[in-house]
């Protein structure tokens, strides 16, 4: 017999005296050594993992770490659009009206994952790509044929044109490394997330140098769309869906209550508070570089202020993820939360260009966290791997309601006077009512070690017990100690 592992006292009874105990142990060993024996060493799913992962899986890797750099890295950077178009190309037209651009790019990013998601599954993930990659290309460049103060053209193009080949690709560009991994997913789905980032670093400040030199607005929209392009075209090469999966013979694929998900109080919590936060969220992306403009700082500082927010969030999708180990999820999100709201309101304060800084870095670290921990969450609290893509799917397109009309709401608050108060107050407001949904969903839990559902409220933490399976490998919650 095996060795008895440290989780055993868990189960009811003392191991030494009751008998029944034993027969659980030596059914869950039995159960686990045939799982392994009837492990083909060439099956996709074997528990190991290390099958899936080659050269080709790295490749898919950098393909998608690309994608995020010129899908959500380059929405990250519409501030610089916001004050460009406000003080020149679109100065006749009003902020909340300008915003309307870069929601409806926000938007069309989440909402669209479930259309590419759903082809994904079909096995239509090349096409995909390709169609995706010259909408975007072709999207980019005839942005740069636009004319001063003609709204519509740049509306067209940028926001309705880049944002659906943008949705069409975010979302894939996860499920493939996804797709690839097993035992490494983690580490291969975070550099791909870290791409976001580093779009949210380089793409601003290539902007601001563009938009500043002698170059003009399309000129300088072209260079950045030879970039871009240059970068999609290399992730279209590297990026490789797997071998299509036998399924397993008798093997049925579950069916899914989705309506049982808005019965239940904690999910629905998640997505109204996650929603609340994003009002907030959205405002200091899109207006910081703005709010520095007219504030008299200096404009070499203001064009940076964009990237110094973004070089701050890389360490928010990192560290917290971390804490989150330890500590639990929702713990966690609930100070990130109260981070995001501090900093959001700190804008009131701001004076000097050091208390910009500071602003920026805080509310870059904190933003960071909140975004990087929501996938976990949604994951966490699914109660089969059959779940999570439809608790992502629902959660995703409830997402494009602060996305499309938060920075237009927040650009109708500030007016043309540029009064900062109203929007500051709104989004902080928001982001705390936000917060206090992720308190209330702490304080009625009270979990326990045979509820595994409870593991992302941080009162246990478990480890995953993988099964064979055509899909994913399915977790069955064991107790650490």
């Amino acid at each position: 017999m095996s060795t008895v592992v440290p989780s055993t006292p868990k189960l009811h009874g003392s191991v030494h005296d009751s008998s029944s105990s034993l027969e659980k142990i030596d059914a869950l060993e039995a159960t686990l050594g045939a799982t392994s024996l009837s492990a083909s060493p060439t099956d996709s799913t074997a528990v190991s993992g290390l099958e899936t992962e080659n050269i080709r899986s790295w490749w898919t890797v950098l393909g998608a770490f690309l994608v995020q750099l010129t899908t959500i890295g380059h929405v990250n950077a519409y501030g610089v659009y916001e004050a460009f178009y406000k003080q020149e190309y679109l100065s006749n037209s009003s902020s909340s009206a300008i915003s309307w651009i870069g929601s409806t790019q926000y938007s069309l990013l989440f909402a669209l994952g479930v259309v590419g998601g759903v082809l994904f599954d079909k096995g239509k993930f090349k096409p995909l790509v390709y169609f995706s990659t010259g909408l975007y290309i072709f999207s980019n460049f005839m942005l740069s044929l636009a004319h001063p103060h003609h709204f519509y053209q740049i509306f067209l193009s940028q926001g309705l044109g880049m944002g659906t080949a943008m949705g069409l690709l975010y979302t894939p560009s996860f499920m493939i490394v996804g797709d690839h991994f097993r035992r490494r997913r983690a580490l291969a789905m975070g550099v791909v997330a870290c791409g976001s980032a580093i779009g949210g670093l380089i793409q601003p400040i290539l902007l601001n140098k563009l938009f500043s030199s002698s170059l003009g607005f399309g000129n300088s929209i072209r260079c950045d769309a030879a970039m871009n392009a240059a970068l999609l075209l290399i992730a279209c090469v590297t990026m490789a869906p797997k071998k299509a999966r036998q399924s397993q013979a008798g093997e049925e694929k579950k069916k899914v209550d989705v309506s049982a998900f808005f019965r239940e109080l904690d999910y629905m919590f998640v997505i109204i508070g996650g929603n609340l936060v994003s009002f907030g969220l959205f405002f200091p992306a899109v207006y910081i570089q703005l709010f520095s403009v007219t504030k008299g700082f200096p404009t070499t500082f203001s064009f940076y202020s964009l990237a110094i927010l973004n070089a701050a969030s890389v360490f928010g999708r990192i560290i917290p993820n971390i804490l989150a180990d330890r500590y639990g999820l929702v713990k966690v999100m609930f100070v990130m939360i109260l981070g995001v709201g501090a900093a959001v309101f700190g804008l009131l304060g701001v004076k000097s260009v050091a208390a910009d800084v500071v602003v920026i870095l805080v509310f870059g670290f904190f933003s960071g966290g909140f975004s990087s921990l929501q996938s976990p969450i949604f994951a966490s609290m699914a109660k089969s791997p059959d779940e999570i893509g439809a608790r992502f799917g629902i959660a995703s397109v409830i997402a494009t309601i602060p996305c499309l009309i938060g920075p237009p709401i927040n650009g109708a608050l500030l007016t043309n006077e540029f009064i900062w108060m109203r929007p500051i107050v709104f989004s902080g407001s928001c982001t705390m009512l936000g917060a206090a949904l992720f308190l209330f969903i702490l304080l009625r839990r009270r979990p326990t070690t045979h509820d595994s559902q409870d593991n992302y409220v941080g009162t246990i933490n478990t480890v995953p017990v993988e099964k064979n399976s055509s899909n994913m490998s399915e977790s069955t919650a064991v107790p650490t100690v």
